[in-house]
Protein backbone atom coordinates (compact mmCIF):
# COMPACT_ATOMS: atom_id res chain seq x y z
CA UNK A 1 0.00 0.00 0.00
CA UNK A 2 2.85 2.37 0.82
CA UNK A 3 4.38 1.81 -2.62
CA UNK A 4 1.04 2.64 -4.22
CA UNK A 5 0.76 5.87 -2.25
CA UNK A 6 4.33 6.83 -3.09
CA UNK A 7 3.68 6.18 -6.78
CA UNK A 8 0.50 8.25 -6.71
CA UNK A 9 2.33 11.10 -4.98
CA UNK A 10 5.17 10.96 -7.52
CA UNK A 11 2.72 11.05 -10.43
CA UNK A 12 0.81 13.94 -8.89
CA UNK A 13 4.00 15.94 -8.36
CA UNK A 14 5.02 15.31 -11.97
CA UNK A 15 1.58 16.48 -13.08
CA UNK A 16 1.90 19.66 -11.03
CA UNK A 17 5.33 20.38 -12.54
CA UNK A 18 3.94 19.83 -16.06
CA UNK A 19 0.97 22.12 -15.37
CA UNK A 20 3.30 24.81 -14.02
CA UNK A 21 5.43 24.56 -17.14
CA UNK A 22 2.37 24.82 -19.41
CA UNK A 23 1.16 27.91 -17.56
CA UNK A 24 4.59 29.54 -17.81
CA UNK A 25 4.79 28.85 -21.55
CA UNK A 26 1.28 30.13 -22.23
CA UNK A 27 1.85 33.23 -20.09
CA UNK A 28 5.05 33.95 -21.98
CA UNK A 29 3.23 33.60 -25.31
CA UNK A 30 0.44 35.91 -24.16
CA UNK A 31 2.88 38.50 -22.80
CA UNK A 32 4.89 38.77 -26.01
CA UNK A 33 4.07 41.82 -28.10
CA UNK A 34 4.82 42.62 -31.70
CA UNK A 35 7.72 44.96 -32.53
CA UNK A 36 6.87 48.62 -32.33
CA UNK A 37 4.06 48.20 -29.82
CA UNK A 38 4.84 50.26 -26.72
CA UNK A 39 5.16 48.22 -23.55
CA UNK A 40 5.19 51.05 -20.99
CA UNK A 41 3.21 50.79 -17.80
CA UNK A 42 1.76 54.30 -17.67
CA UNK A 43 -1.99 54.45 -17.28
CA UNK A 44 -4.03 55.79 -20.18
CA UNK A 45 -6.95 58.17 -19.67
CA UNK A 46 -10.44 56.62 -19.79
CA UNK A 47 -11.82 56.04 -23.29
CA UNK A 48 -14.92 57.73 -24.63
CA UNK A 49 -17.53 55.91 -26.70
CA UNK A 50 -15.92 56.64 -30.08
CA UNK A 51 -12.45 55.64 -28.92
CA UNK A 52 -13.41 52.19 -27.66
CA UNK A 53 -13.70 50.67 -31.14
CA UNK A 54 -10.33 52.14 -32.14
CA UNK A 55 -8.67 50.86 -28.97
CA UNK A 56 -10.16 47.37 -29.46
CA UNK A 57 -8.80 47.33 -33.00
CA UNK A 58 -5.34 48.33 -31.77
CA UNK A 59 -5.36 45.58 -29.12
CA UNK A 60 -6.45 42.99 -31.70
CA UNK A 61 -3.73 44.17 -34.08
CA UNK A 62 -1.10 43.94 -31.33
CA UNK A 63 -2.24 40.42 -30.41
CA UNK A 64 -2.12 39.30 -34.03
CA UNK A 65 1.49 40.41 -34.19
CA UNK A 66 2.52 38.04 -31.38
CA UNK A 67 2.74 35.08 -33.73
CA UNK A 68 0.62 32.97 -31.38
CA UNK A 69 -3.02 32.15 -31.08
CA UNK A 70 -4.45 33.81 -27.98
CA UNK A 71 -7.38 31.41 -27.70
CA UNK A 72 -5.01 28.41 -27.77
CA UNK A 73 -2.88 29.95 -25.03
CA UNK A 74 -5.91 30.76 -22.86
CA UNK A 75 -7.21 27.20 -23.28
CA UNK A 76 -3.77 25.92 -22.31
CA UNK A 77 -3.87 28.01 -19.13
CA UNK A 78 -7.36 26.75 -18.26
CA UNK A 79 -6.37 23.14 -18.91
CA UNK A 80 -3.21 23.50 -16.85
CA UNK A 81 -5.23 25.01 -13.99
CA UNK A 82 -7.61 22.04 -13.96
CA UNK A 83 -4.69 19.61 -14.11
CA UNK A 84 -2.94 21.41 -11.25
CA UNK A 85 -6.08 21.30 -9.09
CA UNK A 86 -6.65 17.60 -9.80
CA UNK A 87 -3.07 16.70 -8.92
CA UNK A 88 -3.27 18.77 -5.73
CA UNK A 89 -6.37 16.77 -4.74
CA UNK A 90 -4.47 13.53 -5.36
CA UNK A 91 -1.71 14.75 -3.04
CA UNK A 92 -4.26 15.64 -0.35
CA UNK A 93 -5.81 12.19 -0.67
CA UNK A 94 -2.40 10.50 -0.43
CA UNK A 95 -1.68 12.54 2.68
CA UNK A 96 -5.00 11.58 4.27
CA UNK A 97 -4.56 7.89 3.43
CA UNK A 98 -1.03 7.96 4.83
CA UNK A 99 -2.26 9.48 8.07
CA UNK A 100 -5.10 6.98 8.31
CA UNK A 101 -2.71 4.10 7.70
CA UNK A 102 -0.37 5.35 10.41
CA UNK A 103 -3.30 5.68 12.81
CA UNK A 104 -4.29 2.08 12.15
CA UNK A 105 -0.73 0.81 12.67
CA UNK A 106 -0.17 2.71 15.90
Amino acid sequence: MVDGLAGAATNALSGIEAATSRIATAASNIAQTSPGVPTGTTAAPPLTGGQIGTAAGQVAQALQGTGGDLSTDLISVATAKISYEANAKVLKTVDKLSRDTLDIVT
